[in-house]
């Protein structure tokens, strides 16, 4: 080959790339465009990775997430956090003390894995209730809006206050910052924002409830034939029962049965026979015979009194007492109301009877009172025992002291101004009664037996009228509750009797039911995403 022609093909090779430096070369370029097509890909999949892992771990999802939509409205997942958080924390705060003894949940566990009911967890029952509470605080707050309802003075500054110490608070309970308070409370995606915009929601939502249930008048006539109709559930009934456990039943003998006498299978049709004679054998779940002789308690006790009823029990029962009570007729065990409702009923009638589960109940009624009296309101500064010495119980002296100072205060009182106005600064500056020592002391609408019995007996004593005092001592150590002295102010008698009362709140409730039930059409709420509801708890 010419040295020409040699100089032509590697022309030609080079503008076709394929001299070998030239292949080289290009493949070098091909594998480094190969490599950098695989590094875009590789840096694209890690961006969109610790992208994910960023989001995941940051409120984004919370806060831009529906979880629930009502009449077109959505809230975000950090919404119904905060709602959920509010359903638990005031169930908590309701129910702590039945925790410690192991009933409805432990909050130390987690809710998914504690059954509130057949297939719901007590998770589901707070996401459940958050969600139906969105829904109520919206239509009140869109029913507030459109009748140009806005808070009072006095609720605007008791959230002003409420706000001012989620601002402030948060240092004193312990934590680093107020996110951090709020991300450990209501959860992923709160902030404080939304905490004030709910807050105040919710207040507006209540005081605007409140004002449509105070808002339905009824006339005196309205209330006596209410009452009158549900007289059976709302009257005071006293009664005196002794009750007797059903005797525990025989365990199965592990024993074979008799095969001395076995079935005659030869003779079928008299089995049927036996069979179909024993069909109305049903009549047998009559109530089984009482525990006792009924005959010769009813004897003994039938037309008498309480305290014959009381030494009749101890005389024939080891260590018995019976045990006194009243109630309105609505709570009165299903076992014996019907004998204590009957309108012909007497004091002192009894009746031994047989529940269902075996339980023998001795019950004597002692009255029925219609509630035609009119309840009283009281002022009054509670001064409590102190357990000085530390022993777990009160003794005179402790019991002394708490006395000697409240009559004190009583004295101091007297030598002021002596007015309702003056004892009720009094109670506010002095009262143990965490109930009342902001309001002066008061409590409204009190009806007989509510307050412990020295306080009970004076308010009711005949002849009390408005401005009297008085000094009460009440030791509640037996019952497990307070031991201190009363210094009390009487502010009279209310314009109702408790029976007007009670049919006034009765139909108040149902009134308001039907309200919001009517108002409450068309915000039937639609939830996604629920299962990020709720983590913090």
């Amino acid at each position: 080959m010419s040295a020409s022609k040699d100089k032509l093909n590697r022309k030609q090779q080079i503008e076709a790339g394929t001299d070998k430096r030239t292949a080289a070369l290009a493949k070098e370029k091909a594998q480094q465009r190969k490599s950098a097509i695989t590094y875009t890909i590789v840096a694209v999949v890690l961006v969109i990775f610790f992208a994910f892992i960023f989001i995941y771990n940051s409120n984004w999802p919370s806060r831009h997430l529906t979880a629930v939509t009502i009449d077109g409205k959505d809230y975000s997942v950090a919404q119904a956090n905060y709602y959920y958080s509010a359903a638990y924390m005031s169930f908590y705060n309701s129910y702590a003390d039945y925790m410690n003894y192991g009933l409805f949940f432990d909050p130390n566990e987690s809710l998914d894995d504690q059954e509130y009911s057949e297939g719901m967890s007590w998770r589901d029952y707070f996401r459940d209730a958050a969600v139906q509470n969105m829904a109520q605080i919206q239509m009140f707050c869109d029913e507030a809006e459109a009748a140009g309802f806005t808070l009072s003075e006095e609720d605007q500054a008791a959230y002003d206050e409420q706000m001012e110490a989620l601002s402030t608070n948060w240092s004193s309970l312990g934590y680093e910052s107020l996110q951090q308070f709020i991300n450990l409370n209501y959860g992923k995606g709160v902030t404080e924002d939304m905490i004030r915009q709910e807050t105040y929601r919710g207040m507006l939502a209540s005081a605007y409830a409140t004002s449509i249930g105070e808002g339905f008048e009824y006339s005196t006539a309205q209330l006596d034939a209410h009452y009158a109709d549900e007289a059976d559930q709302l009257d005071m009934i006293s009664y005196a029962v002794y009750s007797i456990a059903a005797p525990a039943e025989e365990e199965a003998s592990d024993e074979p049965a008799d095969e001395t006498e076995p079935a005659d299978e030869t003779e079928p049709a008299e089995e049927a026979e036996t069979t179909e004679e024993a069909e109305p054998a049903e009549e047998a779940e009559t109530p089984a015979e009482p525990a006792v002789d009924a005959d010769a308690v009813l004897e003994a006790i039938d037309g008498t009194d309480e305290e014959t009823f009381a030494d009749y029990v101890s005389e024939n029962f080891d260590g018995a007492e019976i045990t006194s009570s009243t109630q309105e007729g609505s709570v009165l065990s299903a076992d014996y109301s019907q004998f204590l409702l009957d309108s012909a009923r007497e004091a002192g009638d009894a009746d031994v009877i047989v529940a269902e589960d075996g339980t023998t109940y001795i019950v004597m009624f002692l009255g029925r009172d219609k509630n035609d009296y009119k309840m009283a309101s009281f002022r009054h500064i509670l001064i409590n025992a102190e357990d000085a010495d530390g022993d777990g119980t009160y003794s005179d002296e402790e019991i002394q002291a708490a006395a000697d100072e409240a009559q004190s205060v009583y004295e101091e009182w007297q030598a002021g101004d002596a007015t309702e106005d003056s004892f009720a600064e009094l109670a506010n500056e002095r009262s143990d009664d965490g109930g009342s020592n902001t309001t002066g002391g008061l409590y409204e609408n009190v009806y007989k037996n509510q307050m412990v019995p020295p306080i009970n007996d004076w308010l009711f004593e005949d002849g009390r009228k408005a401005g009297d005092t008085t000094v009460v001592s009440y030791d509640g150590q037996a019952e497990g509750g307070y031991t201190g002295t009363h210094v009390v102010y009487f502010a009279g008698f209310s314009d109702l009797t408790y029976a007007q009362y009670q049919a006034d709140s009765e139909m108040r409730a149902d009134d308001y039911a039907s309200w919001s039930e009517e108002h409450m059409a068309g915000y039937d709420p639609s939830t996604s995403h629920m299962d990020m509801v709720g983590k913090n708890h």
